[in-house]
């Protein structure tokens, strides 16, 4: 269209140049001149079209087509230059856009549910339960689901849910499955329906109620080959489940499950029997449109403490009013997705903003680069000005440089993102793990896109208009090179001082997380986890009952006994820090008051058998080990461990006192202490742990552990053959050495300080490049003053010296100012330090030293050029 018009208004002016012609003509005007004279009369053709084009609005299309013509030869006779800016970019661009992703998918990202900003968790309700063969009255003084259903003007929904793992049955081998337990209305809660079949009813939501199971697509699709299932029958640790739909693809809440079985409300002793007996829930809540989450929270509290009056007993602090004292400092309604992101908020956070600082020092960079350019294309801009170009024409043409530079740094930086997405993703919250995970979608190329437009724009701004602030006529009559360069000069060593700034507040963030890691390295975790193997089994629950599990497990431990290269095994019911909980029981401390405060006391509930802590090389301080005597016709005994010694004995000896559980008479004999284990995580302190035989109550689901001088891969195998041995078809699990076990609890602390630590060593050599490139830019610009100054008498050590000097301020004020900044930011990240202080005296005295040294060694490179200083070539060339 627009070349259409063009020609349209060309064919309009010669025809009206030749009408003007042919009023010549008749007027006696000879022909040969009646032509130029209608030419002359009407005007330059050119200076028409332009006037007619910018009048349509063709005008600024023209002229941006031009700048990036031209911008892109420029750059194109520039490829070191273009490629050395691009490559700062898309360090600092990449490594921002892959840590947005992380933080967007986890905080910013709508949950994939309905109306998902109305969803809620609401911490402490209970479900209740009915243990029926367990005295547990509720307590009249706490929050129930039941209760809060109840509030129908707050919330449209209550639902529970929680996740564990079942042995799915399959004719060859079991499988073991996520297993979300849900109640019967979360999906309607979260607003998802299934795409087969139907939700669960109420009456399968109920105690005694059928037993019943959804799938997911991924599962319905893999095992089942999306074959019709509903109603079908499928076996969960031998129970038999109907199966009454299918949910959609993608759909996988809570915690990536495969398929989900009712959670009954109140539950009871079955609901907790596949799953080692601890099912930690969640109660979710849909908050009614007209209200605000603020308000409901509110009015959720005064119902806490509408039930928690007249809780105290005897001057006794009750639970009820710790909970809500708790409730009234977190809040009795939290949105969901901040729930589910945690305490990882904070670690997110703290890396992002590292990348912003990164980022920032790479602006920096490229802004000294732009700055050294525009000092040589001063006379270039001089002379555009001097031919008619505005100022501002100029500045938008530099502006277009740089962005373009900006937008290659963008798309070389969103291509080499997805290398640190994977590494990033061991940093996410483990509840949005397939809810929410961190990708390259649109938002974040978009992001990615008007990042590098800011950025352009920002590091470009400051070289543009100091290139044209100056006459054209003074620079042109100057006619030197570098007739900007003074100013430029104090320009680039102010740049050079913010780096430094910069880059030192990201090395001492790096310094205390490489100090908290390494304090997390030297943690006593009180087992000696080398050379031992590890898998998880699960019993069917038609598979007999105590005695026949009891036999299995004997089994398999005297098939491990006579393999060759193993010389412990043993079991327990729930191995150290696999970070998926466990139960505490309260404990009375025969013959001992309690203080003041401590009136209930809880202790791990551990089940083991003969030799476990010789296999897991967990020392024993006192007493002795269990013994096979020690079954479920003995008297009762226990092992404790040393943190429940000191707490629930102090000052006295446990060996051979009692304890015994709330309810339950009968007293437990401590026979050994042990020392402390951690149990759910590095960084948590040791708890009271209580150890007992595993022949008293044998759990379904257990760990078999075996140390042995045999190759890992050879001792794992040894310990599958053992279970298959005593059943081919019993399902296995979690396969793995200990030892791996303890580094996947340092997982998260050990990917967050490699992130940040790579983010600060990047920081360190950007800064570097930055100081070298200022004295090397300097000494090539200042070489006629060297060359003056060797010539009245200064040698090649004084030239070095005065170089040195002047960067050694610039170091020194950027490190006084960064320090100043760490001194302060380094609050932001004190939850996520151990061991260690925020104003750890090592690491804001070794920091600055390394960042000075790096100066140092980045001014005496291109410093030595001054040795090279000849006064009279220098002379001769003026």
């Amino acid at each position: 269209m627009r070349d259409r018009t063009a020609d349209e208004l060309a064919e309009e002016m010669r025809f009206h140049q030749e009408l003007r012609a042919e009023q010549l003509r008749r007027d006696g005007v000879p022909p040969d001149e009646a032509l130029a004279a209608a030419h002359r009369q009407f005007g330059h053709n050119i200076t028409l079209q332009e006037a007619s084009r910018a009048m349509w609005g063709f005008g600024s299309i023209d002229e941006i087509r031009q700048d990036l013509r031209y911008a892109s030869r420029r750059l194109r006779q520039r490829p070191g230059f273009a490629l050395s800016v691009v490559g700062v970019l898309a360090l600092g661009i990449g490594a921002t856009t892959a840590m947005f992703s992380a933080v967007d998918a986890a905080m910013l990202r709508p949950l994939p549910f309905h109306q998902p900003a109305r969803l809620a968790v609401l911490p402490n309700v209970q479900i209740g339960s009915d243990m029926r063969d367990v005295r547990f009255p509720a307590d009249k003084h706490l929050v129930y689901i039941d209760d809060v259903r109840a509030m129908r003007d707050l919330f449209s929904d209550v639902a529970a849910f929680a996740s564990g793992g079942l042995n799915l049955s399959d004719p060859e081998r079991p499988v073991r499955v996520k297993v979300g337990v849900v109640t019967a209305n979360l999906f309607s809660t979260l607003g998802v329906t299934p795409v087969r079949g139907r939700a669960f009813n109420p009456a399968e939501g109920a105690p005694d109620g059928q037993s019943a199971v959804m799938l997911s697509w991924r599962i319905w699709q893999q095992q089942y080959g999306a074959a019709r299932m509903e109603g079908k029958t499928i076996q969960l640790n031998g129970k038999p489940y109907t199966v009454v739909g299918v949910m959609p693809e993608g759909f996988s809440f809570p915690s990536e499950s495969d398929l989900w079985i009712p959670l009954t409300v109140p539950t009871t002793s079955s609901t907790y029997e596949p799953f080692r007996g601890y099912l930690p829930s969640a109660i979710i809540a849909r908050v009614m449109p007209a209200i605000a989450m603020q308000d409901a929270s509110a009015r959720l509290t005064t119902r806490w403490e509408q039930a928690a009056f007249g809780a105290s007993t005897s001057g006794r602090r009750s639970i009820a009013e710790d909970v809500v004292k708790e409730v009234k400092s977190t809040g009795a309604v939290l949105p969901l997705q901040r729930e589910l992101v945690g305490d990882r908020r904070n670690a997110l956070l703290m890396l992002l903003g590292a990348t912003g600082l990164l980022l920032l020092i790479a602006c920096a960079n490229v802004t000294n680069l732009l700055l050294s350019q525009s000092a040589a294309r001063g006379r270039e801009m001089a002379v555009r000005e001097v031919l008619g170009a505005s100022r501002g024409r100029v500045v938008r043409q530099l502006l277009t440089e740089s962005v373009l530079l900006a937008l290659g740094g963008a798309l070389l930086g969103i291509g080499v993102a997805p290398l640190a997405l994977e590494l990033i993703g061991s940093i996410t919250p483990t509840q949005l793990a397939g809810l929410a995970p961190a990708r390259l979608d649109l938002r974040v190329l978009a992001f990615a896109t008007i990042l590098g437009l800011t950025t352009g724009i920002a590091f470009g701004i400051w070289p543009a208009f100091g290139s044209t602030r100056r006459a054209p006529g003074e620079i042109i009559k100057a006619g030197s090179r570098n007739a900007t360069a003074a100013a430029a000069g104090r320009l680039r060593r102010v740049l050079v001082g913010a780096e430094i700034a910069l880059t030192l507040i990201l090395l001492v963030g790096a310094g205390l997380m490489l100090r908290s890691f390494g304090a997390v390295m030297q943690i006593n975790t009180g087992m000696h986890a080398e050379q031992v193997a590890t898998v998880q089994l699960s019993f069917a629950r038609s598979e007999g009952g105590r005695a026949d599990r009891l036999g299995r497990i004997e089994q398999m431990l005297q098939n491990l006994g006579a393999t060759p290269g193993v010389s412990h095994a043993a079991v327990v019911n729930d191995l150290p820090l696999r970070d998926n909980g466990g139960i505490s029981l309260s404990v009375v401390i025969d013959g001992v008051v309690p203080a003041k405060g401590k009136e209930m006391l809880f202790a791990r509930w551990l089940q083991v058998s003969n030799g476990y802590f010789a296999t897991l090389g967990i020392p024993m301080l006192r007493g002795r080990d269990f013994t096979a005597l020690d079954d479920s016709l003995a008297p009762r005994v226990a092992i404790i461990n040393n943190a429940m010694a000191s707490e629930f004995w102090r000052g006295v000896d446990p060996i051979g006192r009692t304890f015994h559980m709330p309810g339950d008479s009968v007293p437990v004999t401590v026979v050994g202490i042990v020392a402390d284990v951690r149990e759910s995580g590095l960084e948590d302190s040791p708890r009271p742990q209580m150890y007992r035989p595993v022949t008293e109550t044998t759990p379904s689901n257990l760990a078999l552990i075996a140390r042995g001088s045999l190759e890992p891969a050879q001792l794992l195998a040894q310990l599958t053959a053992a279970v298959r041995a005593v059943d081919p078809a019993q399902a296995t699990y979690d396969l793995r050495m200990m030892d791996e076990v303890v580094g996947r609890s340092k997982a998260t602390r050990r990917t967050g300080t490699l992130l940040i630590t790579a983010f600060a060593g990047l920081a360190l050599i950007l800064a570097a490049l930055g100081v070298y490139a200022v004295v090397s830019y300097g000494v090539s610009q200042r070489m006629r003053e060297l060359g003056i100054r060797a010539a009245l008498g200064a040698t090649g050590y004084d030239l070095l010296g005065l170089l040195m000097r002047e960067m050694a301020w610039v170091t020194a004020i950027g490190i006084a100012a960064g320090l100043a900044g760490a001194w302060l930011l380094t609050r932001v990240i004190a939850s996520q330090l151990y061991g260690v202080e925020v104003h750890d005296p090592a690491t804001f005295a070794v920091v600055p030293l390394v960042l000075a040294l790096a100066s140092a060694a980045a001014t005496l490179v291109p410093a030595r050029r001054t040795f090279r200083v000849n006064p009279a070539e220098i002379i001769r060339s003026d």
